[in-house]
């Protein structure tokens, strides 16, 4: 079976191969960019120190600027990836077994079905699972430096590094196996796959993922720049912030104050210097609520979320088994 699997989807291997190949490449001189400027702006240095005066944060916020929208748009035409990866792969397991009429063969010969879906699910699996761990460290190495300023939280960081991208591809390939096997056809197996992948996804990201712990409230002191939390704000780890959920003033007794007041006061400290700003809001007796889940919680948060896409992958190759079994040859 190892042999047949490997003759039947080595195209496929090497396909996989080539999009790590020329991921690399494409991102290679990127990341180098990006390195040459974290060293010559010191971010490093002021991460290490763990100090937010005026020098480290104005070299943060240029460095920021210069590369987080850079990072940030590449990695947005790879966030596709593992479902379409996953679907294609899965979709044409069984599709094209169908289309071509060689599954009558394949499922009458000595090896049971179920025994012949098994051994294919479990190696094209791994290979997938070894090609997007490729992948994923490609991403986390081109982020590495402005992740470091600005957590790994965002959409960009999270979707494509660490578990979650194998997670997500394992997902994606046991809805292609479906609905191979439910369509008969390859084609709108992968429509159908791609579309029940983005379906499970986006409610994940949008609204479970922050809720897998429950998120730290803190009071800060508020400070003439209180509208923009900085890299620092949150005192979670040096120069690694927590992903904010929520922020905003609140009075002496914790309640939040209007829009209009944020507004007039928004206005007041712009008309003054840092200090006096500062003075300006303590005398007000307001301080700043900021609703986060820490950065430590990163790879707490891989696990729960990968763990969530493979035990539903799991579930639907024990479908695919379960249907396939059942199914007259």
């Amino acid at each position: 079976m190892i042999w047949l699997t490997w003759r039947q989807h080595r195209f496929q291997a090497f396909a996989g191969l080539a999009l790590i190949g020329l991921t690399a490449l494409v991102f290679l001189p990127y990341g180098l960019a990006i390195r040459d400027a974290y060293a010559q702006h010191g971010v490093g240095s002021c991460l290490v120190q763990g100090t937010g005066g005026d020098g480290c944060q104005s070299a943060m916020t240029t460095f920021m600027e210069q590369f987080n929208g850079v990072a940030n748009h590449l990695l947005t035409w790879f966030t596709p990836i593992p479902g379409l990866i996953g679907a294609i792969v899965g979709a044409s397991l069984l599709g094209r077994e169908y289309e071509h009429g060689t599954w009558r063969l394949a499922w009458t010969q000595a090896v049971p079905r179920t025994r012949w879906l098994t051994a294919k699910l479990l190696l094209v699996g791994l290979g997938l699972a070894v090609i997007t761990a490729s992948l994923s460290g490609v991403f986390g190495w081109f982020r590495g430096p402005v992740d470091s300023v600005s957590g790994r939280f965002s959409p960009g960081a999270f979707d494509l590094e660490g578990l979650s991208l194998t997670g997500y591809t394992l997902f994606a390939f046991a809805a292609g196996v479906l609905a191979g096997l439910v369509f008969r056809r390859t084609v709108p197996a992968i429509v159908a796959a791609f579309a029940a992948f983005m379906a499970v996804r986006l409610p994940v990201e949008y609204w479970l993922r922050q809720r897998y712990e429950t998120p730290v409230t803190r009071l800060l002191p508020p400070a003439g720049n209180w509208g923009r939390i900085g890299p620092m704000a949150v005192p979670t780890s040096p120069g690694t912030p927590g992903w904010i959920l929520d922020q905003g003033l609140v009075d002496r007794a914790g309640h939040p104050v209007s829009a209009a007041l944020q507004a007039q006061i928004s206005q007041r400290t712009q008309s003054l210097n840092g200090p006096a700003a500062d003075a300006y809001l303590r005398g007000l007796g307001l301080h700043l609520r900021v609703v986060y889940q820490p950065a430590s919680r990163f790879w707490t948060f891989q696990i729960i979320e990968a763990s969530l896409f493979v035990g539903l992958a799991a579930a639907l190759l024990g479908a695919t088994v379960w249907l396939l079994r059942r199914r007259r040859a």
